[in-house]
């Protein structure tokens, strides 16, 4: 335990190391990812949109031709220009500084109303008239950008172009040198602070609305509206007609519901925005950047070694920091996006809980994984209190040692999906590693679908053999509700085959100090390993030899209930060994076990009448015991006739019957 303590305190600058440079690493690769730039415009316009303050008053009002002003004209767009003409009479009578036209007279109308707008745009009132960059296509240049200007071309023209972001969203300020609000402001001689490249526009809240006249009352303001309303006023004339769709554009105000604005809304903020200075502008990219490596690089030494409670208050911390912050700036017209630090604060969370998460279960693992897989709860809690390093060392031991196997587990597997065969074997190794700790035995591994176990170590146990018979039923019983469970697959048909030996084995912890496994070494090993094999020509589940048999308490009036089978020479062995299941009945039992003695003692005729007794007490308890003491009866028949006298029965007999 104290080399645990060590490796984790040494361990703690990987730890810090991992959780600034993997986060930084995951930032990064999102930067490069077509997600990163819609995030951090939605920030954008959760902001845009929770900020909005009040407009401030800059002396700017809104001409819209809308859908009132358009039924009381009982006309639709274009206007007749002699309207308009009218309008910038009215407008220059009621003591407005300027108007900004924001539709584009790009052909003639009629003589009289283009003459009669020429007439009025030589007024005293400065008048802007709309010009617009459009994209030409041609034969010989793929495209080009052409200026299209109004008919009047002594007038003064501003150009009316937006230029949104690709998400159709208008973000940016119209900037360039010609923009409508510019030569408007220019034109009538207010001072106007030349916005910073990259400028956006600071809309203002929906609630309070822009000054908005229709253009009706603009037609005759003396009469339909207060006197003195649009007395130096700067005024900008556009379409506005939302039910249209015509120069329409998407703001950020849609993140609250307000999501569209007409052309001429823009321009006015615009020119709201360049008359107090109120535009946003982008903070440099590295420095947003370098705050979510500094927040991190924070979190990451405040908590080098994991502490999950404190990693979360003090990312909650600073990224509440970070918002404020943000929006702070935001109010003072800078743009500093949070996004990087709050996914790096989120990114470092996950990466210290995960790295947390795995050295943790890595540290119980190698302890619980390393014994709990062989020797019972109880066993690893005590060793994992007592915090020892268990030596490299063996020993030799009387053991009973189990092998058990799924007998069709290959075919059954190769018709179901990896998942499913991994599902039914966790199921199937959950339950047997159970009936084995039950039992009080040691699970040493499992082999494909087998397993292995002992009795008998670590810990002595007088009654190993009669805990490994209880056991290996038990196990039996397991796999008779696993069948239940798989009932409609193929694994429904699986048999459970065991075999039990005890004899003497090597029995530790073999391996070095870094890597060990307590395991058992030896023939009893092999030998009941192959014991499990026995049983698929006997048609057992469970087949135990004459050691494991002779280990189990003894009492001569009840002897144990197992039905002696055969005497079988197993591969690697010289010698037979009687083999036994089993047996319920008690009768069959005494039968099985006198057969033995008589075949031992060479008395073939009293061994072939125990093999009537036997098959006629098996034909109706199981039909697969009554086809072996036909083959017993055919063994012993045959030996007798060849050896008609009592000679080395057993030997002969183990000999014939070699498996």
């Amino acid at each position: 335990m104290a080399t645990i303590r060590t490796a984790w305190a040494g361990d703690a600058g990987r730890q810090w190391a991992l959780r600034l440079l993997v986060p930084l690493a995951l930032l990064a690769l999102l930067h490069l990812l077509p997600v990163w730039q819609p995030l951090q415009r939605l920030e954008y316009d959760l902001f845009s949109s929770l900020t909005a303050p009040v407009r401030p008053d800059a002396g700017v009002v809104v001409v819209g031709i809308d859908e009132p002003s358009l039924a009381a004209l009982k006309t639709a767009p274009p206007l007749p220009r002699r309207l308009h003409a009218q309008l910038i009479d009215a407008l220059a009578a009621s003591g407005a500084a300027g108007l900004g036209i924001d539709i584009l007279f790009s052909t003639p109308q009629s003589p009289e109303d283009d003459a009669a707008l020429a007439r009025a745009l030589q007024g005293r009132m400065p008048v802007v008239l709309a010009s617009a960059e459009v994209a030409v296509h041609s034969g010989q240049v793929a495209q080009y950008q052409q200026t299209v200007r109004s008919v009047f071309g002594q007038a003064l023209h501003g150009d009316v172009g937006m230029r949104p972001d690709d998400d159709g969203v208008q973000r940016a300020l119209p900037a360039q040198g010609d923009a409508l609000w510019r030569v408007l402001a220019q034109a009538t001689g207010r001072s106007v602070v030349p916005p910073p490249p990259g400028a956006l526009l600071r809309y203002y809240a929906p609630e309070v609305a822009l000054p908005y006249v229709h253009y009706t009352q603009a037609l005759d303001p003396a009469r339909l509206l207060a006197p003195g309303a649009l007395q130096g006023r700067l005024l900008l004339l556009g379409q506005n007609t939302p039910v249209g769709g015509v120069d329409q554009f998407t703001t950020p105000l849609r993140a609250l519901g307000h999501g569209s604005q007409s052309g001429v809304l823009l321009h006015a903020t615009a020119l709201i925005n360049g008359l107090t200075g109120d535009w946003i502008v982008p903070a440099h990219p590295a420095g947003p950047l370098l705050q979510a490596v500094a927040a991190i690089a924070l979190v990451a030494a405040l908590t080098r070694r994991w502490r999950g409670w404190l990693a979360v208050w003090l990312s909650v911390a600073l990224a509440l920091l970070a918002l404020i912050g943000g929006l702070c700036a935001y109010l003072q017209g800078v743009w500093w996006p949070t996004l990087p630090t709050l996914v790096a604060l989120v990114l470092h969370f996950n990466v210290g809980a995960t790295d947390s998460y795995w050295r943790e279960r890595r540290q119980r693992e190698r302890l619980r994984l390393d014994f709990g897989r062989y020797v019972p709860p109880a066993v690893v809690s005590a060793l994992i209190a007592s915090g020892e390093v268990p030596a490299v060392r063996g020993e030799r031991r009387v053991l009973t040692l189990l092998f058990s196997d799924l007998a069709g587990f290959t075919s059954a597997s190769e018709r179901l999906p990896p998942e499913s065969v991994a599902q039914a074997l966790n199921a199937y190794f959950t339950r047997m590693t159970y009936a084995v700790h039950r039992h009080g035995g040691t699970l040493d591994k499992f082999i494909g679908d087998a397993v292995m176990a002992f009795w008998n170590a670590p810990v002595a146990e007088p009654q190993h053999a009669a805990r490994a018979l209880a056991c290996a039923q038990d196990m039996q019983l397991e796999m008779q509700a696993l069948r239940s469970l798989w009932a409609g697959t193929p694994f429904a048909e699986l048999q459970l085959r065991i075999g039990l030996h005890t004899g003497e084995a090597a029995v530790g912890h073999l391996g070095s100090e870094g890597r060990f496994t307590y395991t058992a070494v030896g023939d009893a090993v092999n030998t009941a390993a192959r014991l499990e094999g026995a049983n698929k020509a006997f048609g057992t589940g469970i087949l135990l030899s004459a050691a494991t048999r002779s280990a189990l308490p003894q009492d001569p009036s009840r002897p144990p209930p197992l039905a002696w089978l055969d005497a079988v020479v197993l591969a690697g062995r010289s010698s037979g060994i009687d083999v036994y299941t089993p047996c319920g009945d008690a009768a069959l039992v005494a039968a099985s076990l006198a057969l033995r003695e008589h075949v031992h003692a060479g008395r073939w005729g009293d061994a072939l009448a125990c093999c009537a007794e036997w098959r006629a007490r098996a034909v109706h308890l199981a039909p697969l015991w009554a086809a072996q003491a036909d083959r017993l009866q055919l063994q012993v028949q045959a030996l007798a006739d060849a050896r008609p006298l009592a000679v080395a029965g057993a030997a002969a007999f183990a000999h014939s019957l070699e498996k």
